[in-house]
């Protein structure tokens, strides 16, 4: 058996690089645990906190966010133990990822927001514009899990850019490149660019192949064939979607294979394959159940690490709290002679507040009576995703179902399902319940309906259904 004394730094670190290259995460996991126990018993700390960093990575990559923010906090004691401000920067970085994935948003901000002051302390130049670019980069992808306007995304992205274009090695600038460009085309997709999206998905993917990176080639393949769907060209897209597959699935990236999987499934759907379709379909109702079910159990987790963490604050700050315990009895009892005045005063209001609020829950009382029975059913049908649904409603409104087929007979049954659940005013949330898929994938399908019905991005499209 191999001992530590056999692997040099040198040797280490360029196992460590290869990791990153890997499609197989498990195996770039499997890689990297066996580096940072080989650095550990040699004494090589860069090794260590290089390996930590190939640790994360990989479990960011397998869905696993509660492992890499272990990970992370890991890397960042020994980081700060070594004074290397270069890795602390990267642990806040990756622990900004994971926050944003499990969406706890604020603290993923507020994580970003001290890895930058700390990185103004990064003294090596590539280190640190590569860690300026993550964090930019990061941002964005804070937004987009958001959804906020892709207008104000693509800033941060091609800010990105900007600081990773500034890396003189030219093996490393490449590496974080061929990630960002990627970043850029689903951002352009979104923005209606198609033109700049693929250019910059191409980039990505011809960077990635440059430097025989399989998993980064399969995001800009992804890139492209998203990019394609968007234009409605599916055979295009359906060839560059089946080349990233193969690649997705060895890294067992299940956020990205749902998105595909239900991509191929809404193709096929219109091509009117109804055996493909199922196939796809049943593909991303399996993944997006594993999906839910792992981020419940981690942001259950993290919850409660997060209130452990507010506890131990809470309890160093005793002395804090005693001392505003003095503070309220003495200014006690110049507020309760206030209080008494301002009950007195409320209580008169409330009275008043109370007979109008009995009028109203009267006139509540008579609208709720009036509540069409035939809508409460048809709800009810939606919410349980129940196959009757579609004919239940068109007995129910049928003047909006002969409309919309005769304005859009090209519609397939299921966009006028979708529309039903439009025209019920069901939120992006409810949809994605109640037909098992990502919320992603529910406003893809609203961006596409808008450009099939020619309906601009500034009318909410749930009114436009309840008004047609």
């Amino acid at each position: 058996m191999t001992t530590a004394q056999n692997y040099t730094p040198k040797k280490i670190d360029s196992i460590i690089i290869g990791t990153f290259q890997l499609a197989d995460r498990n195996q770039a996991l499997k890689t990297s645990l066996d580096t940072y126990s080989i650095s550990e018993k040699s004494g090589y700390y860069l090794g260590k906190a290089k390996s930590l960093k190939a640790i994360i990575n990989s479990y960011l990559g397998l869905g696993e966010q509660q492992k890499a923010l272990e990970a992370a906090d890991k890397l960042l004691d020994l980081a700060s133990s070594e004074n290397d401000d270069y890795h602390s920067v990267q642990a806040l970085i990756a622990k900004a990822l994971a926050f944003s994935y499990l969406g706890f948003f604020d603290k993923a901000n507020e994580t970003s927001s001290a890895a930058e002051v700390l990185c103004k302390k990064v003294k090596d130049n590539d280190e640190f514009y590569s860690s300026m670019g993550q964090i930019y980069a990061g941002r964005s992808e804070i937004m987009n899990l958001q959804y906020q306007s892709p207008e104000k995304t693509i800033k941060n992205d091609l800010k990105s850019v900007e600081f990773y274009n500034k890396i003189k090695d030219p093996k490393k600038r490449n590496g974080w490149l061929a990630i960002q460009y990627s970043s850029v085309g689903y951002t352009y997709i979104d923005l209606d660019m198609h033109k700049e999206a693929l250019y910059y998905s191409r980039k990505a993917y011809q960077l990635a192949k440059s430097e025989n990176d399989s998993i980064n080639q399969a995001f800009g393949m992804y890139g492209i064939g998203n990019t394609y769907l968007e234009m409605n060209q599916p055979d295009s897209s359906i060839y560059y979607y089946k080349k990233a597959l193969p690649i997705f699935e060895k890294a067992q990236d299940i956020y990205r294979l749902q998105y595909i999987y239900d991509d191929m499934a809404n193709i096929y759907e219109k091509l009117g394959d109804d055996r493909l379709y199922s196939y796809y379909s049943k593909k991303s109702k399996e993944l997006y159940d594993v999906i839910r079910k792992k981020e419940k159990i981690e942001t259950d987790h993290i919850s409660k690490n997060i209130i452990e963490s507010e506890k131990t604050g809470w309890y160093k700050n005793m002395y804090l709290i005693i001392a505003g315990i003095i503070l309220f009895f003495v200014v006690k009892m110049y507020f309760t002679v206030k209080y008494v005045k301002r009950f007195r005063r409320e209580r008169q209001r409330r009275v008043r507040t109370t007979v109008h609020l009995l009028a109203k829950e009267k006139e509540l009382d008579q609208l709720e009576s009036k509540v069409n029975d035939a809508f409460a059913e048809v709800l009810e049908l939606a919410k349980c995703n129940d196959s009757s649904f579609l004919s239940r409603f068109k007995d129910v409104y049928p003047d909006f179902y002969y409309r919309l087929n005769m304005a859009y007979p090209e519609m397939t049954s299921g966009q006028l399902k979708f529309c039903a659940f439009l025209k019920l005013n069901f939120s992006t949330k409810e949809i994605a319940q109640c037909t098992h898929i990502s919320v992603r994938s529910v406003e893809m399908k609203k961006s596409r309906l808008r450009k099939q019905l020619n309906i601009s991005s500034d009318i909410d499209l749930n009114n436009w259904m309840m008004n047609f």
